[in-house]
């Protein structure tokens, strides 16, 4: 995530993956704070459905109101997400998004001294078996995470070949595999990378 100026136009173009990465235009004079974020990846023979946890903190005495910017990897292996919908945990409502293309964004409000939680969810082609995600535009918000969880779900047809992160744990549950990647005080150098193939 970084902070992205008036009038600025980030250009995604690199076959990359989220790990949200929000770029932040606000005229407060802090921004939120981003805590950590909770990824669960599905994958399946031709998609993979991402659903994320995004947490924030508003440490000020002012209420906040911001435009996030949430980058998509956008490429010929990984074409813009066929569904993407943005929804408050605290209130159930889904947030107006405003489409790019190399992403989407919507506005975070968020009340004096609080913390506010946002859900994505987007479903992506990916013909190849391969799925990226972008880890380090984190950096730009200046500070680590204090924590971010990534599952991985892959069916039993189908196994992982390759992960960018060292997977910690994983464990068989009803017809599928699941890993996890568990970090703290976690502040990405490299991108996140998963690719699959057919279990033999």
């Amino acid at each position: 995530m970084g902070v992205v100026k008036p009038g600025q136009h980030r250009g995604l173009s690199l076959m990359i993956l989220i790990v949200l990465f929000f770029n932040i235009q606000t005229t407060q004079a802090q921004p939120p704070i981003f805590l950590g974020e909770d990824l669960v990846f599905y994958v399946s023979d031709s998609l993979c459905v991402m659903r994320g946890e995004y947490h924030f903190l508003n440490p000020t005495e002012e209420a906040i109101k911001t435009r996030l910017f949430y980058p998509l990897p956008v490429s010929e292996q990984l074409p813009f997400p066929d569904m993407i919908q943005v929804r408050s945990l605290e209130s159930g409502v889904h947030l107006p998004i405003m489409g790019a293309d190399s992403g989407v964004s919507f506005v975070l409000e968020m009340d004096a001294a609080s913390e506010a939680n946002i859900h994505v969810e987007y479903w992506q082609t990916t013909e190849d078996h391969v799925f990226e995600y972008i880890l380090t535009s984190s950096q730009t918000w200046g500070r680590s995470l204090e924590w971010a969880n990534y599952e991985i779900h892959v069916p039993d047809h189908l196994q992982l070949e390759y992960c960018s992160l060292d997977i910690d744990t994983s464990w068989i549950e009803i017809e599928k595999k699941v890993y996890l990647i568990s970090r703290e005080n976690y502040l990405p150098v490299n991108d996140f990378k998963i690719q699959w193939g057919i279990n033999k």
